[in-house]
């Protein structure tokens, strides 16, 4: 169990690292082109999803049974 929580964790912080790139170059306008921005807004909202997908599925699992 503990191999799958170390797995979550990697996971998450890649996305949330992504997501946040991702963010700054909309923030910042480094999208030159309304597809570009259409891709970036997608990306995040990706990004997104399945950050709250790993956080839902990791939910409820009891460390202390390890």
């Amino acid at each position: 169990m503990m191999d799958a929580i170390h797995l979550a964790e990697y996971l998450l912080k890649d996305i949330r690292q992504r997501k946040q790139d991702f963010s700054d170059s909309l923030v910042n306008g480094s999208i030159d082109t309304i597809e570009n921005y259409r891709f970036t807004v997608g990306q995040v909202r990706g990004m997104t999803y399945v950050e709250d997908l790993i956080k839902a599925a990791m939910k409820g699992i009891d460390l202390e049974n390890e």
